[in-house]
């Protein structure tokens, strides 16, 4: 049986749909069958996915990509994302129309760079988990609303690494590195690195400084006094509390985020991060 080809769009944007009709419009001309879903914020159609996809081209922002990938990413879909957002640092959109691009990928001039992903339990005074939580940029630990700072202790592989008083602790994948750890002062890693890099959130400290452990590792963040309101966040989209007496146990995910990039010098990651944020470009 032939597979399909999924249609994901942000649902935020009125135009999207328009660029996803059309794109829709365009692969059925080839001959090309289709799943079409619509994703924000606030609802999204994953629970009507239920048909294997050969792959899913993501039409939105690189935040679009990220929720995409916890949906599609534990079922082994590769992703073809094409920025109709604002950064596009994860996605496509420079080299010609999105139909140019729909055709590349269509004529498999593409490669697929795998991702690391991040799972993520909250355990409970009696170390029972609840339903894991993949990231693709991050797992962030913050004080939330509360006006005071916190107090955890990282632990690696269960020994004692570092303990932290401040705002909090972002816990980030290479692809994660260019986010919000790089905005904490996080160093900028290589998407292929196997590591994991920690970085905290305005510790009061001299010597709190970010690090990299290897992502074969087991990372636990026990929090040392009552934390009302503490809350955690992954990749920015997806918030849960974190009620007092738990833990939080973070490792690398069994599976990883397939990012379907079209062939050339925009996939390239210097490129890229010399193109979006000026990186070692100095100033005239």
């Amino acid at each position: 049986m032939k597979k399909k080809v999924g249609l994901v769009y942000n649902a935020t944007k009125k135009e999207n749909l328009e660029i996803a009709d059309k794109v829709e419009k365009f692969l059925h001309s080839h001959g090309i069958s289709t799943w079409k879903g619509r994703t924000s914020t606030e609802e999204n159609d994953w629970k009507f996915l239920n048909e294997e996809l050969e792959f899913a081209i993501i039409l939105g922002g690189d935040g679009t990509l990220l929720g995409a990938s916890r949906a599609l990413a534990p079922k082994g879909i590769p992703m073809f994302g094409i920025n109709t957002g604002h950064l596009g640092f994860l996605t496509e959109g420079k080299s010609g129309s999105i139909l140019e691009l729909v055709e590349k990928v269509i004529k498999k001039e593409c490669k697929i760079e795998e991702r690391a992903m991040l799972c993520g339990y909250i355990l409970n005074k009696n170390n029972s988990e609840n339903e894991p939580m993949f990231a693709l940029n991050d797992i962030v630990i913050s004080r939330g609303a509360s006006y005071k700072m916190i107090n955890i202790t990282l632990n690696v592989d269960d020994k004692p690494v570092a303990d932290y008083i401040g705002d909090g602790l972002i816990i980030s994948t290479p692809t994660g590195s260019t986010a919000y750890a790089l905005s904490a002062g996080g160093a900028v890693m290589e998407p292929g690195i196997r590591g994991i890099e920690i970085v905290p959130i305005c510790a009061h400290s001299l010597t709190s400084r970010p690090h990299i452990v290897s992502d074969s590792r087991v990372i636990t963040i026990t929090f040392n006094r009552p934390h009302e309101g503490t809350l955690l966040q992954v990749d920015g989209q997806e918030t849960f509390n974190i009620k007092d007496g738990s833990s939080v146990r973070i490792s690398r995910a069994a599976h990883t985020a397939k990012l379907m990039r079209l062939l050339g010098e925009e996939s390239d990651f210097y490129w890229t991060i010399r193109q979006k944020f000026h990186w070692g470009i100095l100033a005239k």
